[in-house]
């Protein structure tokens, strides 16, 4: 008794909910699929996925955020597990669902699966992104919870929900898996890939990458986010005075960092730099406002 669950935003999910029906209508299962769209353009949408069985398909037409529209996924759900999928994904493997579905009969443990990205998805204008998840994202394993595709039960969720006054883009599951850990759930990884075909084009990667610095900021002053990178590397550079240099440099180098990252050979090391640099310049200028 499974509950799929897929945030709709921009983004055609007829293959991929076509894909999903077929997994789980192979291994005999009672399922739901509810997909929300969420504020996209008309020409994303989906609403012919009212004609397959066990799909729900609901138009919102005012976006209402990632946090949110997972809580609402959550109160239209009727079963008792919850398996998400952000909508820009494609399946590439066979036993994908089934692969969650013999975990359903472990309690309080919360599963999710790698994102993978293929070469074919690769072009000029989106290396940038490509290169990151490919080198990064992909690598996510124990400890590097990752909300693009994960199984929960619904209770469970119902007692986390998502922080809904995070806005934007960026870490409202690296508090939802704080959350959980406090409540001492477990959260395991398993070697289930799913690919993600939804890679942003260079200039929006950066600017999801600042949106999502500026809600890291803007969590951490409530929470306790030692474990994130970020925050332990200033707190490192603050101490020994070195946070205005990076300051300095980021602001020195950042047209050359910039012109690297928008090439067809990004380095990654300049994406981390760029982040470093960014995040130390917002807090110092949310610090200077008070």
């Amino acid at each position: 008794m499974l509950s799929i669950l897929i945030p709709c935003y921009n983004f055609s999910v007829i293959s991929l909910v076509k894909d999903i029906c077929k997994q789980a209508n192979s291994i005999n299962i009672k399922y739901e699929i509810i997909c929300i769209e969420d504020g996209s353009n008309k020409k994303f949408s989906n609403q012919n996925l009212n004609e397959i069985q066990n799909v729900t398909y609901i138009e919102n037409k005012k976006n209402i955020g990632r946090s949110k529209m997972r809580n609402l996924l959550s109160k239209k759900a009727k079963f008792k597990w919850l398996l998400f999928i952000d909508c820009d994904s494609e399946i590439n493997n066979n036993n994908f669902l089934i692969n969650y579905i013999t975990r359903m009969n472990i309690p309080n443990t919360i599963f999710y699966g790698r994102t993978e990205y293929l070469e074919k998805h690769k072009k000029n204008n989106n290396t940038l992104h490509w290169f990151y998840g490919k080198k990064i994202e992909s690598q996510r394993k124990e400890n590097q919870f990752s909300s693009h595709h994960f199984l929960i039960e619904k209770k469970i969720f119902n007692q986390i929900t998502f922080d809904e006054n995070i806005q934007g883009y960026g870490h409202e599951d690296t508090l939802f898996s704080i959350e959980l850990k406090s409540k001492k759930y477990k959260i395991v990884y398993i070697n289930n890939p799913l690919t993600h075909i939804g890679i942003d084009n260079n200039t929006e990667f950066i600017r999801k990458t600042k949106e999502s610095i500026n809600n890291l900021i803007q969590i951490q002053k409530k929470h306790n986010l030692k474990n994130v990178r970020i925050i332990r590397t200033h707190k490192i550079l603050s101490y020994l005075l070195l946070d205005d240099i990076i300051i300095f440099l980021f602001n020195l180098w950042k047209s050359e960092i910039l012109k690297n990252l928008f090439s067809t050979k990004p380095r990654l090391f300049f994406l981390q730099f760029y982040k470093l640099g960014y995040y130390c310049e917002a807090l110092k200028r949310l610090k200077n406002l008070k």
